[in-house]
């Protein structure tokens, strides 16, 4: 979103300091999120990403001398439409629907089971961010002519990798079920019994959850404990050089309604080793090394051996890799969703 919304015209929505509503022209917005409102109600709307229903919208249309029958249409990079304007045409994106199988907490499923599907019955138009979502949307009841299937972007920054600068590898995952962290660290220990010679570390950069007992208790039994590092967070520098001084980016999710943090290594040039799941196979079918999500770390280590001792595979990866980031870029995402939204203004 951040990325994304400063090549979309129009006014942006957004809280203040105060937790109050306001309007800013495209000129004016920031790509900095808002911070904790000072009440308590609105701070609990916020952590649900429900804090259209702290606001009075009416009154912040007023407030800039805008009316109601001004709005030609509204766009939401959230899987959240304004429910309090039905009447205006709105494009929502839906980014995955992970929390009905797969939910971090018994709360996230009920919000997607039962008031999800009022974001979507008030959207005139859904944005599927694959097409592994839109099928989720489908079954979900979704009608198929009302979805529109639009990839991420991504902007490319900096000079690819031209080689690997150690024998690290790096995930970017927080500890939920959907992550698969629990089975890529008893993966882990059959890397390290057949590799005795890889010294590398594993780092799974994220924020604790459910699975983190499970998975310290599996890296106490690890051959060598001290080759994973569990880091809840890292400033953005940090987390790019821990990205870009890596062999490779490992994502052993379970399901994904896009994986973003493996296109950011593409993007980088850095190698990746995924799970076999649709939205991995949707994207990088020829630019990535796969494993079974239920690997016993079989698979892993033959990829690893691989990167370790050919680095022709190395940079075949990492050319294949950047190659399908320069073709996912945010000027792309930002040309598919322009007419969407010229489409639905009324």
């Amino acid at each position: 979103m951040q990325r994304l919304v400063p090549e979309l015209d129009g006014w942006r929505l957004q809280l203040d300091e105060n937790g109050k509503g306001v309007l800013l022209p495209s000129e004016q917005w920031r790509s900095i999120a808002p911070s904790q409102a000072p009440t308590f109600l609105m701070r609990l709307l916020q952590s649900n990403a429900m804090a259209q229903h702290g606001l009075n919208l009416r009154d912040v249309l007023r407030g800039n001398k805008i009316g109601i029958e001004d709005l030609e249409v509204i766009y939401s990079p959230f899987f959240e439409a304004l429910l309090c304007f039905p009447q205006i045409p709105q494009l929502i994106t839906c980014h995955d629907l992970t929390p009905l199988t797969l939910p971090a907490s018994r709360r996230a499923w009920f919000k997607y089971r039962f008031w999800q599907p009022k974001h979507l019955h008030c959207a005139t138009r859904v944005i599927a961010i694959s097409r592994h979502v839109a099928n989720q949307l489908i079954a979900f009841g979704l009608p198929a002519d009302r979805i529109s299937v639009v990839p991420n972007g991504i902007r490319i920054e900096r000079p690819a990798l031209i080689e690997p600068a150690s024998e690290d590898l790096v995930v970017l995952a927080r500890h939920d079920a959907n992550k698969n962290l629990i089975a890529l660290v008893r993966a882990l220990a059959t890397v390290q019994t057949r590799l005795p010679q890889w010294r590398g570390v594993v780092r799974i950069i994220g924020r604790e959850g459910k699975s983190t007992p499970a998975i310290q208790r599996y890296q106490r039994a690890l051959p060598r404990p001290d080759g994973l590092e569990c880091i809840p967070s890292m400033d953005s520098e940090t987390l790019l050089q821990t990205l870009r001084g890596s062999l490779a980016l490992v994502s052993a999710s379970l399901d994904e309604g896009f994986d973003y943090p493996v296109l950011e290594a593409k993007a980088e040039g850095l190698p990746t080793l995924i799970s076999s799941i649709p939205v991995h196979q949707e994207f990088h079918q020829d630019s990535s090394l796969f494993f079974p999500a239920d690997d016993d770390g079989t698979a892993l280590t033959e990829h690893l051996s691989t990167l370790l001792k050919d680095h022709s595979a190395w940079r075949q990866l990492s050319a294949a890799g950047r190659h399908l980031a320069q073709s996912l870029s945010i000027q792309r995402q930002a040309e598919s969703i322009r007419p969407l939204i010229s489409n639905l203004a009324r």
